[in-house]
């Protein structure tokens, strides 16, 4: 054995050793889950805290008399003032109220401020660190889960007390053991056995103790809130939704949002085509003068905000000088020096220098779908998603006028070419998923009637699962439609 392998022999051991120390520093002698002997120290510290929150109580309780007592004084006194007619005549009486007054009930506000039991809250935080740590909560999940594995155990009959044929219903489990126990096996990756153990927390949960639970900072949404999000990893996007809908409806969430746009997302972006039964297809033939001899087929995909699609808008030879040129794509950038994180597409600007034929011909058609002038307007713009390309969640419309352009009112994307299998556009608030199809345009407006953003608009590009997505972009800005589209109230 040479001098090299001994080496590393050595110094594998030495990190096994050194991880060795870490576990047992982490896990520590006393590890709750590990004995009934050292469960049993919790019990003098639960004894210790019920005496400190015993005297917190008291604490209370003393501040609530001396209050009520004073309430009661100040009332008598009210109604004496009020059944004294001639009570303001005195000028005893007058002094004794704006004295009252000014001093009093300034020092009653100072001692409303003051928080009682303020020694046993100093307590109740130094004994924190008697408690079970977060490591010792994950191992007596971890063990529990062991226990239904290992006897095939059912949780709901464990959950009501009942283990390995015994019934002891004052074992049973409360609503927040059930759902800590579903917290677990979510961030274990269990799907399944969390999905058991939120619908078993839900069905524990008993809006009585709504008061009670407000100590936690829980309510039935927390539960909906995570059986929707489990749902939806296990791509049961109609029911997780159902249930994140409900959590949003008790308590605005961030998490309950974020979950629920992406089930309504993943649905979409899995549906080939949804478009409203009630709109159809026509040919356009009004916008300007021109469409009176060659009318564009279209078809209506959304009323409010408007949003059509075009047949047959760009043709193969305009697709093709757009695509064989020599093209010096970049990747999507965020304030142009970090690569987005919301987007994973590269792109390329065609500038509107009044030169080629082929954008002039584009911006005069582009004009005769959707009634609006060119001026003003961004460049047209050549997008380009590989595999996994994707834009997330957003709206066109900025908050605010942009350089002196107005907003963006309406956006249009011609599609390049046919994508197999993802890349859809989805409107979620719309219920719309437009698939790309070569040779189509999707135009949508951006504003509501008196310029401000439609938030119906928002929108993202799934992400691209086999194949290839190009797709040209332009964007339509409100200044320049002054006299073709007026700002009017909303009605």
């Amino acid at each position: 054995m040479n001098l090299r392998k001994i080496y590393i022999i050595l110094a594998t051991t030495w990190l096994c050793l050194l991880k060795a120390k870490a576990i047992r520093n982490q896990l520590g002698q006393d590890s709750y889950s590990a004995s009934t002997e050292t469960l049993k120290s919790l019990l003098s510290v639960e004894n210790i805290l019920m005496k400190n929150l015993a005297e917190y109580v008291e604490q209370l309780k003393q501040k609530l008399s001396l209050v009520k007592r004073a309430l009661t004084h100040f009332r008598a006194e009210e109604l004496k003032m009020r059944s004294d007619n001639d009570y303001f005549d005195n000028p005893l009486n007058s002094f004794a109220l704006l004295r009252h007054q000014r001093q009093d009930w300034l020092k009653w506000a100072a001692y409303m401020e003051q928080q009682p039991g303020t020694a046993q809250i100093a307590y109740a935080r130094e004994m924190r660190a008697e408690l079970p740590r977060t490591v010792d909560l994950q191992e007596a999940s971890h063990y529990i889960e062991l226990l239904v594995d290992y006897y095939e155990l059912e949780p709901k009959d464990l959950a009501a007390g009942k283990l390995a044929g015994h019934s002891q219903p004052n074992t049973a489990f409360s609503m927040l053991d059930c759902y800590a126990l579903a917290k677990f096996n979510l961030f274990q990756k269990n799907y399944a056995k969390a999905e058991n153990w939120f619908n078993i927390s839900l069905s524990k949960y008993d809006s009585r103790h709504n008061l009670l639970y407000k100590v936690f900072d829980f309510d039935e949404s927390n539960i909906l809130k995570w059986l929707g999000a489990v749902l939806i990893k296990r791509n049961e996007h109609v029911r997780g939704l159902q249930h994140l809908k409900r959590a949003n409806s008790i308590r605005i969430d961030e998490t309950s949002n974020h979950y629920q746009t992406k089930a309504i997302i993943q649905g979409l972006c899995s549906a080939s085509f949804h478009r409203p039964s009630y709109l159809h297809c026509r040919y356009n033939n009004w916008m300007t003068p021109f469409l009176r001899i060659a009318p564009l087929k279209m078809e209506e995909l959304s009323v409010d905000p408007i949003a059509v699609l075009y047949y047959d808008a760009i043709y193969d030879s305009e697709i093709e000088w757009f695509l064989n040129k020599s093209l010096n794509f970049i990747p999507a950038l965020l304030d142009m020096r970090e690569l987005s994180k919301d987007r994973t597409a590269q792109n390329v600007n065609f500038e509107d220098n009044g030169l080629e034929a082929v954008t002039l011909t584009l911006h005069k058609r582009l004009t005769d779908m959707t009634g609006f002038s060119m001026k003003g307007g961004d460049d047209l713009s050549l997008i380009n998603y590989g595999i996994g390309g994707h834009y997330s969640l957003h709206l066109d419309a900025f908050e605010a006028d942009y350089e002196g352009r107005g907003n963006r009112i309406a956006t249009t994307l011609f599609y390049l070419s046919n994508v197999e299998s993802g890349g859809a556009t989805v409107f979620p608030e719309l219920n719309l998923t437009v698939k790309p199809q070569k040779g189509t345009a999707l135009v949508w407006h951006n504003l509501h009637m008196n310029g401000e953003r439609h938030l119906k608009t928002w929108h993202t590009a799934c992400p691209v699962l086999v194949g290839t997505k190009y797709v040209l972009t332009k964007w339509i800005y409100s200044f320049s439609q002054m006299f073709i589209k007026p700002c009017l109230a909303n009605r």
